[in-house]
């Protein structure tokens, strides 16, 4: 029989504590992305838009705090907690693309993870996605840190200024998310918290504001295929589409930068696939065998290649269609 978990909310006084303390230390907040069904913890979103000294969206939790973690006896942690992401000033929180809202995504799913996971969180702690958070990056894992409190001149507040007290005297800490990449976390498994902060503070990687673009501290090697657009480049573009999003392209496309010439949309192969397949048009016979001159994308970063595909993808399978004088143009009697 599952457990039955009793929700832990916040009082109306201790919401109005937490309130207080995130104006107090982050700025005024602008808009609360409440959470409208809650069967634990209700994890709303505090936004602090930009303001004068801050070029930057801030997003702190505000309900992870009303339950207790399970910290271990002599971690010298507390055991309650907000959580804070910083955010680029133009960055569109009310999109529920994943290329926006994985930031989000990760507050609420580490704002619940003590209670799931009966464990908690503190300093130094990193947790694993298992993979890249959203097409447009290769963060996969993130870290956690004391949040960035800046004062009115910019800099870092006297004292201790993360942690709050509520109004039962419990006090609750700010801590901050920092993404990282997969060598990254594997570096902190090995050497530990402390020598990655040391290690990101030195190469310049340890802004508080998220940084899509931000270089690897340990880059794998090089891929043999270099395609045009850095994953950080790709703008969601497939806005509504609904099935596999899955197709095959060739190099000419995504390597050399040769607009859509030919494609086609067939049944698809697999639960991933659309069934639609883009080459340029002037591929060979004997490069369109070679497995190597062509890879599986999807749909939404073809279309940061080529835009003019995108009023043509609802078409049902099988259709074909060529670049002609008014763009991709359906050709006809296609079986």
């Amino acid at each position: 029989m599952q457990e039955t978990i009793t929700a832990q909310l916040y009082t109306p006084e201790e919401e109005a504590a937490v309130t207080r303390a995130v104006e107090s230390r982050f700025g005024k907040i602008s808009q609360v992305l409440r959470e409208v069904v809650s069967r634990d913890i209700r994890v709303d979103l505090c936004v602090v838009a930009p303001g004068p000294g801050r070029a930057y969206q801030t997003v702190v939790t505000r309900g992870m705090g009303a339950r207790d973690m399970r910290v271990p006896e002599g971690a010298g942690a507390l055991s309650r907690a907000e959580l804070v992401f910083m955010l680029p000033e133009r960055w569109e929180l009310r999109s529920r693309d994943e290329c926006w809202y994985w930031p989000l995504r990760w507050l609420k799913l580490l704002a619940r993870l003590p209670a799931e996971e009966d464990s908690w969180l503190g300093w130094g702690h990193t947790v694993p996605g298992g993979e890249p958070f959203a097409e447009n990056t290769d963060f996969d894992s993130v870290l956690l840190l004391d949040a960035f409190i800046p004062s009115q001149d910019g800099e870092i507040n006297d004292g201790d200024p993360c942690v709050f007290a509520l109004p039962g005297g419990q006090s609750v800490r700010f801590y901050q998310l920092f993404p990282l990449y997969g060598q990254e976390l594997q570096f902190k498994l090995k050497h530990g918290a402390q020598a990655l902060v040391d290690r990101m503070a030195a190469r310049g990687a340890l802004s508080p504001v998220l940084d899509t673009a931000r270089a690897n501290l340990f880059p794998p090697p090089p891929p043999e295929k270099r395609c045009l657009l850095h994953k950080h480049q790709l703008r969601p573009l497939l806005l509504g589409w609904e099935g596999p999003a899955g197709c095959l392209a060739t190099d000419r496309i995504l390597v050399d930068g040769a607009p859509v010439g030919y494609c086609y949309r067939e049944p698809p192969c697999g639960d991933w696939d659309s069934g639609w397949r883009f080459t340029a048009g002037d591929e060979s016979d004997e490069y369109m065998q070679s497995p190597r001159h062509s890879d599986i994308y999807t749909l939404n970063c073809l279309a940061n290649y080529d835009e003019d595909i995108l009023p043509i993808l609802p078409t049902p399978a099988p259709c074909a269609f060529a670049r002609g004088g008014a763009g991709l143009e359906r050709l006809k009697n296609i079986k």
